[in-house]
């Protein structure tokens, strides 16, 4: 009787923690796990979406609670699939801003901070917009053509004089003032405004919940409601709002996950996969 309570747990265990055959490696925050098997539609926690050309993208938020996660995929014959996948901490570095000359971006003013408070609210709302189909596949396309190495910051807890700040959550790189930048996929600008922090701003919606940003512009080629294509200017290279020079930020929010925009751009072939 003791041997069989000893079975009857040790089987529960090893369900609970989710450990197992079909345990995949983990995926880090701000990652993307894939599950390639005829899906059409996809599900983690309380949030469902369509698949992409057949495949399940399960984006990880920059923040995401680590430890297991349930995640769903049914197939075109209603078949409903459930695994178990495991997000690990990201890897992240500390960015600390000294003598930062533009002042107005340590020291923030009380008009300042309203005007911030008031573009957000602007912004938020177009991260959950209602799902439509997807326009794009993967890999994305390069925002700028040629692309250098992105500075590897997406993540980074940042101080400015000593002062902390919020999280940096797009990737740099460092490509010079009046360089064309390019759609990353077909989509709509859904937002072009002069932002406090992101300085001249453009926001892309490519269906399927995945919404591309780039900050610091110069100006802008688009404006709020045009279609665009993959590879299409939208805007030059610049260094307005809070940017330390000339250089590109580029966000990406994927069902409202924060990610690094750099995994999107590689073969997905080479994404942290479920069997």
């Amino acid at each position: 009787m003791k041997f069989a309570k000893l079975l009857i747990l040790v089987f529960f265990v090893g369900v609970s923690s989710g450990y197992g055959q079909n345990t995949p490696a983990p995926v880090k925050q701000g990652g993307v796990l894939r599950w390639t098997d005829n899906c059409v539609r996809c599900a983690m926690g309380n949030h469902r979406w369509r698949a992409v050309d057949g495949t399940c993208y399960f984006p990880i938020d920059l923040i995401e609670k680590t430890g297991y996660h349930r995640v769903y995929r049914w197939t075109k014959t209603g078949r409903r699939k459930t695994r178990t996948i495991l997000v690990a901490k990201g890897e992240f570095k500390n960015e600390d801003f000294k003598d930062f000359e533009k002042k107005e971006y340590v020291n923030v003013s009380a008009a300042n901070q309203r005007r911030q408070r008031r573009e957000q609210a602007q912004i938020w709302p177009l991260f959950t917009r209602p799902e439509t189909k997807p326009l794009f596949t993967l890999p994305l396309g390069k925002p700028a053509n040629p692309l250098p190495a992105t500075e590897g910051n997406f993540g980074a807890y940042r101080t400015f004089d000593g002062s902390p700040r919020n999280r940096h959550t797009g990737t740099d790189y460092p490509i010079g003032t009046g360089q064309p930048v390019l759609s990353m996929a077909d989509g709509k600008v859904v937002l072009t405004a002069n932002h406090f922090f992101g300085g001249n701003s453009v926001f892309v919606d490519h269906g399927n919940g995945l919404v591309t940003m780039y900050l610091h512009l110069s100006g802008f080629a688009v404006k709020k409601g045009d279609r665009v294509k993959k590879g299409q200017k939208i805007g030059e290279v610049g260094e307005t709002g809070r940017a330390t020079g000339p250089h590109l930020h580029l966000g990406v929010r994927w069902h409202n996950a924060r990610i690094d925009p750099a995994v999107l751009l590689e073969d997905p072939a080479k994404l942290p996969a479920l069997d």
